[in-house]
């Protein structure tokens, strides 16, 4: 069996592989001993955004051979990004498994999570770039830490969002919701005026709210980034 492991800025994730069939997600990086103890793992591949070397190190003490993502190592696709080596590996990884889910088609993967970032692949399986832009949460923080009194607002206290804000909280709401709503299908539209036969991956922690409010333009994937990695774990060896 494989582990794919996304160490994320505020999370890790970690997906137990049959070959290509995820069997389990867990969502602490605790969980590796219990893991490790019941699994026979034969490889491992990590993604790293955040700066944790723990669950790393549990691996190799273990023997398990482990693989490090980066844009040095073999990939499904050719990256003409101008600076590769500073590329998150965990938008190689959603990239990856974002084109081989749609052979054939243009697709714009995007990420819900800390940031919003948006990666592009065209059909011929060539990694271009994108976008990186604040995420949610960071959008309520910035307007509260960087304003003498704006409170900090938690959107999931709310069950509507409306565009005209009634009061300074839900003025707030409507900015940074519909901000991030429209942000994202203005990029859609001129993706797909550019290139056509596009196909749009939703994944991160904020996908399934913004894939509600976006009317089904993005087919969600949750778990993404952590098949990227097992996709490129297999291409490897």
């Amino acid at each position: 069996m494989n582990l794919a492991i996304d160490i994320g800025n505020t999370q890790i994730k970690i997906g137990l592989f049959d070959k290509d069939g995820l069997v389990e997600v867990f969502a602490a990086k605790d969980s590796i001993e219990e893991i490790l103890s019941n699994r026979k793992i034969k490889h491992a591949i990590i993604s790293k955004t955040g700066a944790n070397d723990e669950v790393e190190y549990r691996l190799k003490e273990k023997k398990i051979k482990t693989m490090v993502l980066s844009s040095q190592l073999k990939l499904p696709l050719e990256i003409l990004y101008k600076t590769p080596e500073t590329l998150g590996a965990d938008r190689i990884a959603g990239s990856v498994a974002a084109s081989a889910l749609f052979e054939g088609k243009n697709v714009l993967k995007i990420d819900f999570g800390t940031c919003i970032t948006y990666d592009f692949v065209n059909n011929k399986h060539q990694y271009l770039g994108g976008a990186i832009s604040p995420g949610l949460i960071m959008r309520f923080k910035a307007l509260h830490n960087y304003t003498a009194k704006l409170p900090l607002v938690d959107p999931m206290q709310y069950l509507n969002y409306e565009l005209t804000g009634s009061d300074t909280a839900t003025s707030i709401l409507s900015g940074v919701v519909n901000g991030i709503k429209e942000e994202v299908a203005g990029i859609i539209k001129e993706y797909n005026l550019r290139f056509g036969n596009l196909q749009v991956v939703g994944t991160g922690g904020d996908a399934g709210f913004f894939v509600t409010l976006l009317k089904n333009e993005i087919f969600a994937r949750p778990y993404l980034v952590l098949e990227g990695l097992n996709h490129i774990l297999n291409y490897n060896i």
